[in-house]
């Protein structure tokens, strides 16, 4: 399922060709489009980004080509991180200001059409343009389904939040490399919770199917969508594309907070006026 066929094709096509430029195979693009055309029929837009990165890795010969440069994302979200946590500790852990922030943490990436970079420091601050915060049902265990490496160290203190408000929380994370997402290797050895490692690639939400689920970043939410089972899950996101900002009616970057329920209903009614 793609949110929207033509820009969400387009979106695949550009990202991972600027993948293939930005690591330095230029002589690889023609043969990397003629494969990379293959998975434009691909019906699961999940599918398709995951697959379409693997191809990457094979001609990049790397398991995580990316590895540098989330090397400096880490250092970077360690330093926000603090700040972070002395913030809400001054608050009591106010558990929606820790939401607030872990959904401002999503703003960096490399693979989003028409993605603007924005400094980290300074966007942490930025509030939601859409703040939906149900009731987390106490008595269940609470999943918080991670993305970017750097942003992830954000993930955490709102995993301490979590606690400290009286939640059992785990973490829950790709095994294996993908773009510049966390993988359990690289969260296990730091994380003061529970960190569950989910197969392969793909978003992590796919493998989740009990508690309640808190689920970081734009593939988290596709995923979701396409998703057959019925979750109860709260999505922390930016809108960095013009498909997710135009679907919420928000400007482009804007932070949100939504339930799984309410996304749903704002995608049957994207689909209907775009008729796709």
């Amino acid at each position: 399922m793609w949110i929207d066929g033509k820009l969400c094709r387009l979106c695949l096509v550009s990202s991972r060709l600027s993948d293939v430029y930005r690591l330095n195979m230029d002589s690889e693009a023609p043969r990397f489009l003629r494969e990379l055309s293959e998975l434009l029929e691909e019906q699961s837009r999940t599918e398709a980004f995951t697959r379409s990165f693997n191809l990457v890795k094979r001609m990049a010969k790397s398991r995580d080509p990316y590895a540098g440069y989330k090397r400096e994302l880490w250092t970077l979200g360690w330093r926000i991180a603090r700040r972070v946590e002395g913030y809400l500790k001054a608050t009591g852990w106010r558990l929606d200001e820790a939401l607030r922030l872990a959904a401002a943490a999503n703003i960096i990436d490399t693979s989003v059409l028409g993605y603007e970079p924005v400094d980290l420091e300074k966007a942490i601050w930025d509030r939601p343009w859409i703040e939906e915060i149900p009731e987390i049902p106490r008595g269940e265990i609470v999943y918080i389904a991670v993305d970017n490496a750097g942003e992830a160290a954000v993930d955490m203190v709102l995993a301490e939040a979590l606690r400290a408000n009286g939640y059992e929380v785990k973490l829950a994370v790709r095994s294996e490399t993908y773009e510049i997402d966390v993988t359990w290797e690289e969260l296990e050895s730091t994380a003061e919770v529970e960190v569950v490692k989910t197969p392969g690639n793909k978003p992590p939400v796919l493998y989740l199917n009990e508690g309640f689920i808190i689920a970081k970043g734009i593939a988290n939410l596709e995923a979701y969508l396409e998703d057959e089972g019925v979750k109860e899950t709260l999505h922390l996101l930016r809108a960095k594309c013009n498909v997710i900002a135009a679907m919420f009616e928000v400007p482009r970057n804007a932070p949100i907070i939504a339930t799984g329920r309410t996304i749903r209903e704002l995608l049957s009614t994207y689909k209907r006026i775009n008729r796709q």
